[in-house]
């Protein structure tokens, strides 16, 4: 995996809750009931973060079920290439969520 820097708790939070409810992404009320529970109070990116996160795995949980399909983190499907492009998008997704543009 590329790695994260600033941001990287949003993962732990995300299988804290739960990276699906059911079949589908995490919603706001259960973001809202997941604050409540814990005491942590989400700022506005961070929410819209964990549900970008949640259909992200949705998307790809689904993708997965091709048979033909590599596997995100086998050496076939993340080159250095491939690593350093997702690094800089999660990046560039981090800072805009945190209105750095």
């Amino acid at each position: 995996m590329p790695p994260i820097a600033g941001g990287a708790y949003l993962i732990g939070y995300l299988w804290e809750i739960g990276p699906m409810i059911g079949d589908g992404p995490i919603t706001h009320c259960e973001l809202r009931a997941w604050q409540e529970n814990t005491g942590i109070e989400l700022q506005p990116w961070e929410a819209r973060t964990l549900r970008s996160l949640s259909n992200d795995y949705l998307f790809e949980s689904i993708a997965a079920r091709k048979y033909d399909r590599a596997a995100p983190w086998s050496d076939d499907a993340m080159t250095q290439d491939n690593r350093e492009a997702i690094a800089m998008k999660i990046r560039s997704v981090m800072r805009s969520r945190m209105g750095g543009g």
